[in-house]
């Protein structure tokens, strides 16, 4: 294992000794400063069953960890129900509530046993998961681990597992935390009795350094003199250059959530025995597991809390802004999660433990004015058969503070975690309401006042590239440009999050668009501390189609000409010729660029089978009239252009509005 340290060496420190005549200099030792550290990983591959490993009489026996059955899991949805609504109440709004969601969890079926490693010994390890192949057809029933500390093997334990949750990403285990193995065996059950493709354990040495020991917290931004801006309860953080992120690991993850609508408790797996000079190393373990074995861009959770209630920023950007994480599959947007490093369903969490995370919590509630004892209306945002409880597009009311299990297939945050959460919820808004109290309500930046977009740019993009302003916010020093965006064939972006572009430090941004794609941008404003304005919509609009997204007939001809919109036209002059722009989905409009005069034809534009409208191309003589039909419904289905008779008919662009 690689040793990376720095020192910094501070002021002497000179004490005069005068006993016997001796004159001493005490110097203060060097403090050691936090730098990136490499971890390296090792990899058990698992193809079936050992049968040396199947001969030993304890490869078979019971887990301690994350094994649930279905009454448990259905008795902690309507206890967690209960808690979030006094006396009862019940959904008015249509969504499910999570005490009566369907419990169908794979973990509680034992499966077959598919695979079975023999001990093998690795490398020294803090951090290890299972990891298999994204969209197995195998349907994995239970992971358990065992490990090797201080030369001793430990029972095993079951480690809750999940989707890929990140797009390219694979499937997977919670982290698994040790005090330091060096020997792993592995035990995995499905419902066929097949190993899933790609199954494999890795382990993790995050390294060490000096820093570990002292990793520094860093203070919340201040507030400002004339108002809240709900930093002002925000605990000691160890920021991810103190616990020594090497950030080579990580990719960009411009995905942030536009409000925060719940909060995930979570729990790791593993040992609860680590010590204090270790936490540091363990979240990097945990970085690494996520980026290097899981492929994800960063590591999962938006923070983490140690057994001493030490807490630790983790995927970029958390402490500033509301980036998608990987918290909870199916649910990750709108949502942060909040990770205890350890095994609750083991051990019962440290009031150090439940005060870091009531901090946390507290903190995220006041800035975005969460009621803890509230309810949410989240909606199910994954795939069929991920390890949520619900189903793809369907809706479940849900407490605003909850534990991961109540929303998915596992028993994280543990038994004895999930039962603190009452006592969560209630510190929590004490903590809130003692806020407000002090510091009142907090309230962000305004938004800019941003300029009217013009007709070459709304609701038509008609060129790549177009530059969209606003006025400069007083104690603004930057603007962040965001966007949804969708292509003509996909639908509408419906989940709550924005794509960060880019910031900028003038008033103005141009904005490239691609061909066929629609997009909302939006501004917000930011300041030297990082503070996030509200919001405000710089456009809605729609790139036109090209030609290449189009499917020509026969019968057009590419002709030429300066004058013509983007320089060119397709002619025709033969009855019942098509362009057509298949795979519309949602658009409310079609535009149509057509040369128009004397003698020219008429064309029929048809949307999803049928006539929509009629455009005649014999008025005014024109290189380019924009003609706009209306569609009656937002079906979804090609958009085709059919010239009516033998009039020539010249095509030079095609749009597609779409409403947001």
């Amino acid at each position: 294992m690689r040793s990376t340290v720095r020192y910094v060496t501070t002021p002497a420190l000179v004490l005069v000794l005068t006993t016997a005549g001796v004159i001493a200099t005490v110097t203060s030792l060097p403090t050691p400063q936090a730098v990136a550290v490499p971890p390296e990983l090792d990899q058990v591959k698992l193809t079936g069953i050992d049968p040396a490993a199947r001969r030993d009489p304890s490869a078979l026996a019971e887990t301690a960890g994350h094994a649930e059955t279905a009454g448990h899991a259905e008795a902690d949805q309507a206890d967690e129900a209960d808690q979030a609504r006094p006396g009862g109440t019940t959904s008015t709004d249509g969504a499910e509530e999570a005490g009566d969601a369907d419990t169908g969890d794979d973990h509680t079926a034992p499966g077959r046993l598919a695979a079975l490693s023999p001990r093998t010994e690795t490398l020294t390890f803090l951090v290890a998961g299972a990891t298999w192949d994204a969209g197995t057809a195998e349907q994995v029933r239970e992971v358990a681990l065992r490990v090797r500390e201080d030369g001793a093997w430990g029972a095993w334990q079951d480690v809750g597992f999940d989707d890929a949750d990140e797009a390219g990403g694979r499937a997977g285990t919670e982290p698994f935390v040790s005090t330091g193995a060096d020997a792993v065996q592995a035990r995995v059950r499905t419902a066929s009795g097949r190993p899933p493709s790609g199954l494999r354990v890795d382990v993790v040495d995050p390294g060490r350094a000096a820093a570990d020991a002292t990793a520094g917290v860093a203070p919340g931004p201040a507030a400002t003199a004339d108002a809240a801006t709900g930093y002002e309860i925000r605990p000691a953080t160890v920021s991810r250059s103190a616990w020594g992120a090497d950030e080579s690991l990580s990719s960009p993850w411009p995905e942030v959530s536009g409000d925060l609508e719940a909060m995930y408790v979570h729990h790791t797996a593993g040992t609860n025995s680590y010590g204090r000079g270790q936490s540091a190393a363990i979240v990097r373990g945990i970085y690494a597991y996520h980026t290097r074995s899981r492929d994800w861009p960063d590591i999962g959770y938006q923070f983490l809390v140690d057994r001493f209630g030490t807490v630790f920023q983790g995927r970029t950007g958390a402490v500033y802004d509301n980036p998608v994480g990987a918290q909870a599959g199916g649910f990750n947007t709108g949502t942060i999660g909040v990770s205890a490093m350890g095994s609750y369903d083991t051990a019962r969490p440290s009031s150090a433990l439940i005060t870091g995370i009531t901090r946390v919590l507290a903190w995220k509630a006041y800035q975005y004015r969460v009621n803890p004892w509230g309810t949410a209306t989240l909606t199910d945002r994954g795939v069929a058969g991920d390890t949520s409880r619900t189903s793809p597009g369907q809706q479940v009311r849900v407490p605003r503070i909850l534990g991961h299990r109540l929303t998915n297939n596992t028993a994280c945050p543990g038994t004895y975690l999930n039962q603190r959460l009452d006592d969560i919820r209630r510190a929590v808004d004490t903590r809130v309401d003692s806020a407000v109290a002090r510091y009142g309500k907090p309230t962000m930046r305004r938004a800019p006042v941003v300029h009217a977009p013009t007709r070459l740019q709304a609701p038509v993009q008609w060129s790549a590239k177009q530059r969209y302003s606003w006025d400069r916010v007083p104690g603004a020093n930057r603007y962040q440009i965001l966007a949804r965006t969708a292509r003509y064939s996909s639908d509408m972006p419906t989940k709550p999050y924005w794509y960060a572009v880019r910031t900028v430090t003038g008033t103005s941004a141009v904005l490239e668009t691609e061909p066929g794609r629609s997009a909302w941008y939006a501004v917000r404003a930011l300041d030297g501390n990082h503070h996030r304005g509200e919001m405000r919509t710089l456009v809605r609009t729609s790139r036109e189609t090209t030609p290449a997204q189009w499917e020509i007939g026969s019968g057009w001809r590419k002709v030429t000409d300066a004058g013509y919109h983007a320089g060119y036209a397709y002619r025709t002059a033969r009855d019942g010729a098509r362009i057509k722009v298949g795979g519309v989905r949602q658009a409310s409009q079609v535009r149509v660029v057509a040369p128009t005069g004397p003698g020219y034809g008429r064309v029929r534009v048809i949307h999803a089978g049928s006539s929509v409208g009629v455009i005649d191309l014999s008025g005014a003589s024109s290189d380019h009239t924009v003609f706009t039909v209306h569609l009656a419904s937002r079906r979804s289905g090609g958009v085709a252009l059919e010239t009516i008779g033998s009039g020539e008919v010249r095509v030079s662009g095609i749009a597609l509005v779409r409403d947001f």
